[in-house]
């Protein structure tokens, strides 16, 4: 019995109008309009994709006209394209390579174009489970997948979609399965899986996607997780792919809700330092103000304000009104200078200076602040030391300010130290660098003499001497290098060698043979004898490098069965170490000036604020400006020193405090103004820095 061909091509013509235009952009077949409700695609509307369906249904169709029903029902593999070969199943059967039968799949897909979704689904269902694996089948579990998003099923549609994918070789057929699985990824709520489907679509050039759709569906995504300046991006780019100008326009104050729903400071700041549009800045910047107001971060919020006033906009103005209020307050007010760089390559060091700062001076007032609580002022010296210089004798000569926290780099700290007179107000330069300090000018910072004297003096103790000293050919290790060299002649360490090495290098295997000998290299390395520690006339090995370089080095010391105790500075102080170290750096010790492991309540309690306030732990930048603004709050709490200006009454104030107990170390102040710091020492034990007790 055969099959007429004249109804064949009946059953043919009637799918066709099933392919109609798509308005949701999903590049899949769609229902008739009289027909079944195909699920509507959530991320917007398409072009049309009628031509291509056609042809690829007509690819699996043709062949197969006019055929007998035995053949019809094991047609022969089809051959359209490179695209459309059957994938070989090694060791299978010969029948595995017959693709779905032709009858029952025209039926199904009649079904499916007359809205009779539960035997569609059926016809379908029967299919894909008695049916060959091969490419048509990847256009089965399409189909299966969408009816099961229809009837709400979604963990089975999920499942449908990913058979579709894993069998559609063509790549327009598996790109539509990846559509498919981005609507019901949408449907669960799953929006970061629904994203990476977006990218990929976008990525792989669908001819079905919808671009700006695409992009702002990514953003949506990166908003909710707090990629603030991801998200703005996209929604730039979502806005320059669309033509409808209302679309843009829809697009643009989507873009605008969500920057005035954000309240995270360091996103804020961070986008808008990335973005490129003046207009998109300047209400970054507006909004990072409003948010400091609320935080009662009156510095940061007049900062803010005068960027977004500067970058412009139809914002400007309001921007320009929140400045000359904040500015009024803060010019009434006792204040702190914090003197740091905000824009250019340093700027995340003075932003997190003066956050800490911030969160320091509203603990330490609380709810009783008023017009006599002192309050920081933020001023940028870009890192430029005549800058710095300039805007430090501006603030020396204001009467109303009662302390200067920074400068953070050397060379700025040197431009200031030439400004400074007996009458300047305390500063508290916070840089590595050695400057010329003097009474009341205050090396802040923990500075390489500093830990280098706390290191060389716990090594005495401990009776190591004979040192080996490793230190890079930069600015780093030789500044480091010095600082030990002279540490060691104040405590009576020797240093018998200093090896120093490239800061681009890998293999260590050189500067190690120059620390040992070659003739004890090469014995060693002869010996082959694995554990047997090489014998050296070593007490110990400082390695003065931060410490992405001093796990590659220390566990190549380990490699060439060197067993030394180790040594190094607060460039060491990341948990990184202890995961790519491993038990090479078992017993080191170093200097920090602050880790969340040194016990007390003072550090404790300044975590546990900053958390509250910020939502992220602080790092050793936030601890600094969060000691400098409280130790200096705190001396002008103290009686006294009416008549005289904020600055000269500090003078008087500060050496009556004797001791500081700060987190990045315990402060002490002689009655000449002369600072000396006590700094805390940590070691590695069982995969863990643990803190040494205190001599």
């Amino acid at each position: 019995m055969t099959c007429c061909p004249w109804r064949i091509l009946v059953q043919r013509s009637a799918i066709t109008p099933a392919f109609e235009r798509n308005p949701y952009g999903s590049g899949v077949p769609l229902m008739p309009s009289r027909g079944y409700p195909r699920e509507r695609n959530p991320y917007g509307s398409g072009a049309p994709v009628r031509l291509t369906l056609l042809a690829c249904l007509f690819a699996f169709l043709l062949p197969f006209l006019p055929v007998p029903v035995g053949a019809a029902e094991a047609p022969r593999p089809l051959l359209v394209g490179a695209d459309a070969i059957p994938v070989p199943r090694p060791g299978a059967p010969p029948e595995v390579a017959r693709t779905a039968p032709i009858v029952p799949f025209l039926r199904a897909e009649g079904e499916y174009a007359a809205g009779k979704s539960d035997e569609a689904l059926s016809r379908f269902l029967d299919l894909a489970y008695s049916a060959p694996d091969d490419e048509r089948k990847g256009f089965i579990w399409w189909r299966v997948g969408e009816l099961l998003l229809v009837r709400g099923d979604l963990d089975k549609a999920l499942e449908a979609a990913d058979k579709a994918v894993l069998l559609s070789r063509a790549p327009y057929l598996s790109l539509s399965a990846v559509d498919l699985k981005l609507r019901i990824y949408q449907r669960m709520k799953w929006n970061s899986e629904a994203r990476q489907m977006a990218a990929y679509l976008l990525d792989r050039k669908f001819v079905g996607a919808n671009p700006p759709a695409l992009l702002a569906l990514m953003a949506r995504a990166d908003a909710g997780a707090g990629k603030l300046g991801s998200a703005l991006g996209l929604y730039r780019g979502a806005v320059a792919a669309t033509a409808d100008p209302q679309a843009s326009g829809r697009l643009s104050a989507e873009r605008e809700s969500v920057i005035d729903g954000a309240t995270d400071l360091f996103a804020l700041r961070g986008a808008a330092e990335g973005e490129e549009d003046p207009e998109v800045r300047g209400h970054l910047y507006l909004a990072m103000g409003n948010a400091a107001i609320r935080k009662g971060f009156l510095g940061m919020a007049a900062h803010a304000f005068e960027r977004s006033a500067r970058a412009g906009g139809k914002r400007s103005r309001e921007a320009a009104e929140q400045l000359f209020r904040a500015e009024k307050i803060i010019a009434a007010r006792p204040r702190i200078v914090g003197l740091v760089p905000l824009s250019e390559k340093l700027s995340d060091v003075g932003y997190a200076v003066l956050i800490g700062a911030e969160v320091a001076l509203g603990v330490f007032h609380g709810l009783k602040r008023n017009g006599a609580t002192p309050v920081i002022q933020w001023v940028d010296t870009a890192g430029q030391p005549e800058k710095a210089r300039k805007e430090f004798v501006a603030a020396a000569a204001d009467r109303m300010v009662l302390g200067i926290l920074g400068p953070v780099t050397g060379e700025e700290g040197r431009s200031v130290s030439a400004a400074f007179t007996q009458k300047s107000p305390p500063t508290l330069y916070l840089g590595q660098k050695p400057i010329l300090e003097k009474p009341f000018l205050y090396g802040f910072g923990l500075s390489p003499a500093q830990e280098a004297q706390a290191l060389l003096a716990h090594l005495a103790r401990a009776g190591i001497s004979d040192l080996l000293l490793f230190h890079p050919e930069n600015g780093y290790g030789k500044g480091f290098a010095a600082a030990a060299v002279a540490a060691s002649r104040e405590a009576g360490v020797r240093i018998a060698k200093t090896v120093s090495y490239s800061p681009e290098v890998q293999d260590f295997t050189g500067a190690i043979q120059r620390a040992v000998g070659n003739a004890t290299f090469q014995r060693q390395s002869r010996s082959k004898e694995k554990g047997k520690a090489m014998k050296l006339p070593l007490g110990g090995i400082i390695i003065a490098d931060r410490w992405d370089r001093v796990f590659l080095l220390a566990s190549q010391l380990r490699f060439y069965n060197v067993y030394l105790p180790l040594a190094g500075f607060s460039g060491w102080n990341d948990a990184e170490l202890l995961r790519k170290a491993v038990g090479s750096v078992s017993g080191a010790v170093f200097p920090v000036d602050y880790s969340e492991v040194i016990p007390g309540s003072q550090g404790d309690r300044f975590r546990k604020e900053f958390q509250e306030v910020m939502r992220v732990p602080p790092t050793r930048f936030e601890a600094m400006g969060y000691d400098g603004a409280l130790f200096l709050s705190e001396a002008f709490s103290l009686e006294g020193g009416s008549g005289r200006s904020l600055g000269e009454a500090m003078r008087e104030k500060i050496p009556r405090l004797k001791n500081y107990p700060g987190v990045t170390g315990t402060f002490q102040f002689t009655p000449a103004g002369d600072l000396r710091r006590k700094v805390p020492l940590l070691q590695v034990e069982l995969g863990n820095f643990v803190p040494l007790p205190t001599p």
